[in-house]
C-alpha cells in the first residue's frame, strides 16, 4: 500500500500534502457540485448555474493542477456549503456520542442546518466568498 502509494505521488509530482489538498478540494468541489445540483431539482430558483460552474472549475483544475489556488478560490462558496453542512452533521452526532436522546440530536440538528441553509438562501448561487 505505502510503496504504490509513493509511487502515484512520484508519478502525479506532488508530495504527501499537494496531492492531499488537491484531492480534498476535488472532492469538496465535487461534492458541493452535487449538492448544488440537488438543490436546484427541489427548489429551481436556487443554484441555477452552480453545478456547471463548479464542474467547469473542475476541468480547470485538471487541466493544469498548478490552477489548485485560484480554483479553490473561485469555487469557495460551494466548498464553504459542504463544510456548513457537514459542521452540522458533526453536531447531531456529537450529542448522540455524549449519550442525549435522539430527540435532542434532531433537534440539534435542525437548528445546525439553519446555518447553512441560510448561507445557501443569502447566496443563492454559492457564489465565492
Amino acid at each position: 500500500m505505502f510503496s504504490k502509494s509513493r509511487e502515484h505521488l512520484r508519478s502525479a509530482g506532488e508530495t504527501y500534502l499537494q496531492h492531499f489538498a488537491f484531492a480534498a478540494s476535488v472532492g469538496l468541489m465535487a461534492v458541493g457540485a452535487g449538492l448544488a445540483c440537488l438543490i436546484h431539482a427541489l427548489v429551481p430558483a436556487l443554484c441555477q448555474r452552480t453545478c456547471s460552474t463548479t464542474v467547469a472549475l473542475l476541468q480547470e483544475l485538471f487541466a493544469d493542477r498548478s490552477r489548485l489556488p485560484d480554483v479553490t478560490e473561485r469555487a469557495s462558496g460551494a466548498m464553504t456549503f459542504v463544510g456548513l453542512l457537514a459542521l452540522a452533521g458533526f453536531s447531531a452526532l456529537l450529542p448522540l456520542a455524549l449519550g442525549a436522546g435522539a430527540g435532542f440530536a434532531a433537534l440539534v440538528f435542525a437548528l445546525a442546518l439553519l446555518l447553512p441553509a441560510t448561507f445557501l438562501l443569502t447566496n443563492s448561487e454559492l457564489a465565492p466568498v
